[in-house]
């Protein structure tokens, strides 16, 4: 399954959330006048994870979950994160369910989190620590894996 790369995951869980506040909304757990807080969440999230994208671009390595890490990144958001663009893509689909306003489209940044946490993440410290090492071995011992 790996062309279920992160960006195909976060879109398909938007439209999901979307559609599931749609058809069941169930319980407003955010009230109508704070629903704004979620465009400014969605903002900061995207904003994460294009910067993240940006900096793997300039520094010619790879973004692609499944493939070959060309270098090792420890600056910039990842001196906070190991994982800061699934923290944004996470952050993102929180504020999409704060923009939503109801408790169903909560299962989206839910299943993010678990996915990015249990299969992701895992994938890229198994290649991140086959590449580089006791390089990957320090900066793992200093920075955290979502913060």
């Amino acid at each position: 399954m790996t062309w279920l790369i992160p960006p195909r995951l976060l879109l398909a869980l938007s439209l999901l959330m979307i559609l599931v506040h749609w058809l069941a909304p169930l319980a407003t757990v955010v009230p109508p006048h704070w629903n704004l807080i979620g465009i400014l969440l969605m903002a900061g999230g995207f904003w994460m994870a294009l910067a993240i994208a940006r900096r793997f671009r300039k520094v010619d390595t790879e973004i692609n979950t499944f493939k070959t890490p060309r270098k090792l990144v420890t600056d910039g958001l990842f001196g906070l994160s190991r994982n800061p663009i699934y923290l944004g893509m996470t952050i993102f689909l929180a504020g999409l369910a704060v923009f939503l306003g109801t408790a169903s489209p909560w299962t989206g940044p839910v299943v993010f989190f678990l996915v990015a946490n249990g299969w992701y993440i895992p994938v890229e410290e198994r290649n991140a620590a086959e590449h580089f090492g006791a390089d990957y071995a320090a900066y793992r011992t200093r920075v955290r894996r979502w913060l």
